[in-house]
């Protein structure tokens, strides 16, 4: 990987989070949407650290990551997009603000050019954006660029505690495909481990268990091989549980054990990337 030093700011957009669960582990978001014009991105991580002393010296330091800023100035904002990110309607072309509006989480990603002509792509996983000043003035002899600026306040994902994902194109490591498709909902959905998980297949759509016998169900990933992570759920754990086994070569294996007789759900999951079967369990 050469040298490179960022040197320029495109591709900028925004992705709705749509569920983002710590007890499962899972989250999904919508379909990313391009923002035109960015002229910059400024981020800023609250963090804090502090030294405890005892024994007359330093005897362990800690730090904290708390709340985190992001600050996008853009040539414009256009009105849909205003509305969406700050919660406000939309409607025939009119931007409705209210006091009563909630803007919702979203993520932010964003291409930096490198000066060795590679981009360093970046998500910023959720965050909830403010209404933007609006600083306004006549036009005079020479020309001002009124460009809107506008702030979100970022956190951690609940289901996994992450903050940001970025890779750089010039890093050999990185797979063609992740590369290839940073911008889409799936791209978000990168495991730790870098890898893209496009879909997710069981070896079957329904599922008869009998209470007390252990019944397996088989989640394989998609590329073939991927061997990241998978988390298992069941929407009733007091019909069946499900245990899930490790990542082998693409496929894991969950360990389904009906405790009384109905129906349930049992989910596997990568991120946004989620597939289903109905179990129905019987004495």
């Amino acid at each position: 990987m050469a040298k490179g030093v960022a040197i320029g700011l495109t591709n900028l957009h925004y992705a709705e989070l749509l569920s983002d669960d710590a007890t499962t582990g899972s989250f999904s978001y919508g379909a990313p949407v391009r923002i035109s014009g960015a002229i910059s991105a400024n981020f800023s991580p609250n963090a804090s650290n502090d030294t405890l002393f005892a024994d007359d010296g330093p005897y362990d330091t800690a730090s904290t990551l708390g709340a985190m800023s992001l600050e996008l100035n853009v040539a414009d904002i256009p009105p849909a997009i205003r509305a969406f990110l700050l919660g406000e309607t939309y409607e025939n072309g009119v931007v409705k603000s209210s006091s009563e509006a909630i803007p919702p989480y979203v993520a932010i990603g964003m291409s930096v050019k490198k000066s060795n002509g590679a981009d360093r792509l970046i998500w910023y996983l959720k965050g909830k954006f403010t209404a933007p000043d609006e600083n306004n003035q006549t036009k005079a002899d020479s020309i001002n660029w009124n460009t809107p600026t506008i702030t979100g306040n970022f956190l951690k994902r609940d289901a996994d505690n992450m903050w940001r994902m970025a890779i750089d194109t010039d890093d050999d490591s990185v797979s063609a495909a992740v590369k290839a498709n940073w911008f889409t909902s799936a791209s978000i959905a990168l495991s730790a481990g870098g890898e893209l998980v496009t879909d997710i297949e069981f070896d079957a759509n329904t599922k008869a268990v009998t209470i007390g016998t252990p019944t397996t169900l088989t989640a394989t990933l998609t590329p073939a091989g991927n061997t990241t992570q998978v988390t298992w759920a069941s929407s009733d754990e007091s019909i069946v549980s499900v245990a899930g086994g490790t990542n082998t070569a693409g496929t894991s294996v969950g360990t389904l054990t009906g405790k009384k007789a109905g129906t349930a759900i049992v989910s596997a999951s990568v991120g946004s990337v989620r597939v289903l079967c109905a179990v129905t369990v019987s004495a």
